[in-house]
């Protein structure tokens, strides 16, 4: 993929996420090329983060140290690599439970490019809060949609699905399921934070 048809398929996937879906899928990536592209994509977000800490933390007001992911940026990209493994592993899993056709593999390409275009705006986002730091907050909040934008297209043209609506409902129940059962997990080994008594 040549830097022109990165921008293509950059412009593609706001115009038309179906057609860039397609389009990445298309392109028969070997599933090692994925897992590389996933870690240079988790890389460069936690140095983004950890960039944009060091230019707008502001120090406790009781000069205590906090404890702040983006300032770790190797925690921050492990967390996010799990992350988005566990999504590509949801989104195929889940959509062939309802009759979805996906794999594995592609879905992993498809979160690792979401991953990519949030970047394209967390980079956007760095850039204008140095100028105009009240319209990077709105950029923040794009990002969202965007990304539960992106989720819910690149899901239906993963699997085949017709209606936005209802994958949004099926995205929409997943994330709460898997956040139960997630905090489950963490509650069983201790790492929940203490309540404030």
């Amino acid at each position: 993929m040549t830097f022109d048809d990165f921008k293509a398929l950059i412009g593609l996937s706001f115009r038309d996420p179906n057609a860039a879906a397609h389009a990445l899928m298309g392109q028969g990536w070997p599933i090692q090329a994925r897992w590389m592209a996933l870690l240079a994509a988790v890389s460069l977000s936690a140095l983004l983060a950890s960039l944009a800490a060091m230019l707008f933390s502001t120090p406790a007001p009781d000069g205590t140290q906090v404890v702040i992911l983006s300032h770790q940026p190797m925690v921050l990209a492990l967390m996010q690599f799990g992350a988005i493994v566990m999504a590509a592993g949801l989104m195929s899993s889940v959509g062939r439970m309802f009759g979805g056709h996906g794999r594995f593999e592609d879905a992993l390409l498809l979160t690792v490019w979401i991953e990519v275009l949030l970047l394209v705006v967390q980079a956007a986002q760095l850039v204008v809060s140095l100028v105009l730091p009240g319209v990077a907050g709105m950029l923040g909040l794009a990002a969202l949609v965007l990304f539960l934008w992106l989720t819910v297209q690149f899901t239906k043209a993963l699997h085949g699905f017709r209606s936005s609506a209802k994958v949004a409902l099926g995205l929409i129940g997943t994330a709460f399921v898997a956040g139960f059962v997630l905090s489950l997990i963490a509650a069983a080994l201790g790492i929940l934070p203490e309540m404030p008594q």
